[in-house]
């Protein structure tokens, strides 16, 4: 409960100190302790305005409330987005990892079976085929420990 002195009140409401003190006589303004609460001015002048420094303070704290939560908000909103986003991105590349590791393995395979081929392969060539036959070999498992 906002008090004010009968001085402050009528400054407040631009009129006498006269004027309030007879409002005071007559009932139709109530004082607490000596002192003229906002309430009760409100209450014997609807129409004037009443805001005082108090609730200017009150209201100007309410904005910034107000305006934190909207921030919030948006930041809450933008943050589900972008958690979506990355998501998405997130199972495209597992996809696509997946892919490479099914790629991979039949490179392997590739690798495996033409080792094979090339050691049956040599064991039935001419000599003078020997040596070139050899230097294949070895690049063939020079590039599949690349792929492994």
């Amino acid at each position: 409960m906002i008090k004010l002195s009968v001085f402050k009140a009528a400054k407040m409401l631009g009129i006498s100190r006269s004027d309030i003190q007879n409002q005071i006589n007559n009932g139709k303004l109530q004082t607490h302790e000596g002192y003229v609460t906002i309430d009760s001015l409100r209450l014997a002048y609807p129409s004037a305005n009443l805001s005082s420094d108090q609730d200017q303070r009150i209201k100007k704290m309410q904005q910034i409330k107000d305006d934190a939560i909207h921030r919030i908000k948006i930041d809450t909103a933008i943050h589900s987005v972008n958690n979506k986003v990355y998501a998405g991105i997130i199972t495209n590349l597992k996809s696509k990892l997946h892919k490479e590791e099914i790629k991979n393995q039949h490179y392997e395979t590739v690798f495996i079976e033409l080792t094979k081929h090339l050691n049956i392969f040599e064991k039935q060539c001419y000599s003078q085929d020997k040596r070139a036959l050899h230097n294949l070999q070895k690049w063939v498992v020079s590039q599949s420990k690349l792929v492994t």
